[in-house]
């Protein structure tokens, strides 16, 4: 016959041991009421920890995300505004260009309309210079200390090419510093595809229109020359080549001038030896655009070939302000999107901080009510416990006797 009957020594030990892992929980249901976490070392649940130390390193990350979209913001708002000073500011040049194109003025008005030009120049200095509050220059690129624009003409850029980058979410990068050379300089002259000019030797009142491109599969950007070889005849010249491309043909004022896909028309009276020139766009920075208006102000006009000289120039002039415009308008829009870009980081950058704090409160925060309940049941079952244990410890032969 097999004994069933558990040693006393065997059940005191069993008992004991039931005691301390009550204790044991008793002690970890109040740690976790007196932290209001369930989770309060690694060793407490190491899943559910590694869950919390990523959410933890994920928040800091969003944390920093917003520290930088406010650093982004005010850049950018403040870059926003520059640029629309700067475009407030040759607005005002432009209406100086119109006000000038009058046969009645003369030098002493000019000159009063050049001192003004030249304050408004330099003001887009100012303008390109901007530094925000921490001292850094916000149109030199990522070379923020270096001042971007020199006062001079041709104007010298010390910025870098490349834009300053900031995080503001995740996969969400945004540049914060442009490069003053893509907002002040690289703005094409001209119609965009040609730039046209009257040779500063002409001695007749011919005026050359901006023209178009007028058959794109014609159009290579030669540069090209319509030279007068009489009063009512021109030659067209290959300034690559240094060929004639056409010869001999017949002038007729405001008639249109068509070859290699370019349309454009005289105006005026040319005379021999005249010529204008229809060369390729190229970028012109917006102060140079600028103080050669200043220049054309300042030259003395005795003669209907210097007035048409003058003209040519506030047409060449009034145009490149209109490009200038188009450009830093675009790039004020840019800037707004990235405004929006911030904004719309912030509204995703939210909403995964509230769902990260939704997840971890359901893996750490303790339901207190519960915690409660649970430490009651413990306690309750660790008295019956050390009852039971105080009554088999004391139970001898002598008991049954």
């Amino acid at each position: 016959m097999i004994d069933n009957r558990v040693p006393s020594n065997l059940m005191m030990t069993k008992m004991a041991r039931d005691i301390m892992n009550l204790q044991y929980g008793m002690a970890e249901v109040q740690e976790q009421i007196a932290s209001g976490k369930k989770i309060n070392r690694p060793s407490d649940n190491p899943a559910q920890a590694a869950s919390l130390i990523s959410m933890a390193e994920t928040s800091s990350r969003l944390a920093q995300y917003e520290r930088n979209s406010l650093t982004a913001e005010s850049r950018l708002t403040l870059e926003e505004s520059t640029i629309t000073g700067t475009i407030n500011a040759l607005n005002h040049i432009r209406e100086l260009v119109l006000s000038s194109n009058n046969g009645s003025h003369d030098d002493m008005t000019r000159n009063t309309i050049d001192s003004e030009v030249r304050l408004r120049l330099d003001e887009l200095f100012d303008l390109a210079n901007t530094r925000d509050s921490n001292g850094d220059y916000l149109f030199s690129g990522s070379n923020t200390q270096s001042r971007p624009f020199a006062r001079s003409v041709p104007v010298t850029y010390s910025g870098s090419d490349d834009a300053l980058s900031t995080s503001v979410g995740l996969g969400r990068t945004i540049s914060i510093a442009d490069s003053g050379a893509d907002v002040f300089m690289r703005i094409r002259n001209g119609n965009g595809d040609f730039s046209v000019s009257a040779s500063s030797a002409n001695t007749g009142t011919g005026l050359v229109s901006t023209g178009s491109v007028s058959d794109r599969t014609l159009y290579d950007s030669t540069p090209y020359r319509i030279e007068f070889t009489s009063a009512n005849q021109f030659d067209i010249i290959d300034l690559d080549s240094g060929t004639a491309v056409q010869t001999g043909v017949a002038y007729q004022s405001r008639a249109k001038i068509e070859f290699a896909g370019i349309s454009t028309n005289i105006i005026g009276t040319p005379a021999v030896g005249d010529s204008f020139d229809i060369l390729p766009s190229a970028n012109q920075d917006v102060f140079s655009t600028v103080s050669l208006f200043s220049d054309a102000l300042t030259t003395t006009q005795e003669t209907a070939a210097d007035r048409a000289q003058f003209q040519q120039k506030l047409n060449e002039t009034l145009l490149n302000i209109d490009n200038s415009l188009d450009h830093l308008n675009t790039a004020r829009a840019k800037i707004g999107n990235r405004l929006n870009s911030i904004d719309s980081g912030r509204e995703e950058n939210a909403s995964m901080s509230l769902q990260l704090e939704i997840s971890r409160t359901d893996i750490e925060d303790v339901d207190i009510a519960e915690a409660v309940t649970s430490l009651q049941n413990k306690a309750s079952s660790l008295e019956i416990m050390q009852k039971m244990f105080v009554r088999v410890e004391g139970l001898t032969l002598f008991n049954y006797m």
